[in-house]
């Protein structure tokens, strides 16, 4: 068994374990939209923590991904929580390189996440 620590981020055993790690070829498509789900959740949970995520809010978004050819929506569960429309890979390649956060955010912060979603991009 090899020690999985010498591999920054791991820290337990692999799934499948007779597989060494140096073997492994990472599946790029699905870490790429899987950090961009986290990517675009730490926005909506950034505008919640400074209550902003109004319905001025809520339509700004709608517009921006609207004028960058994404079709969003956002809807209200019975719940009272907020759901939004789930995007798929060209969806989300779209959005990551084209939204403007200044329509959202302030704008030293809406740069600060713009360069850090281009270099991910």
């Amino acid at each position: 068994m090899e020690n999985i620590h010498k591999y920054p981020g791991h820290n337990r055993k692999p799934l499948f374990n007779m597989i060494p790690l140096d073997n492994w070829v990472p599946d790029e498509l699905h870490i790429l939209l899987r950090i961009w789900d986290r990517l675009w959740c730490l926005v909506l949970a950034e505008l919640k923590e400074f209550n902003q995520f109004d319905d001025i809010c809520r339509d700004e978004i709608v517009k921006e991904m609207n004028r960058i050819g994404v079709n969003f929506q956002f809807w209200q569960e019975k719940s009272n929580t907020w759901n939004h429309t789930l995007l798929m890979g060209d969806d989300k390649k779209k959005v990551l390189k084209n939204f403007n956060f200044k329509r959202i955010l302030p704008s030293s912060r809406a740069n600060a996440i713009r360069e850090l979603w281009d270099h991910f991009h």
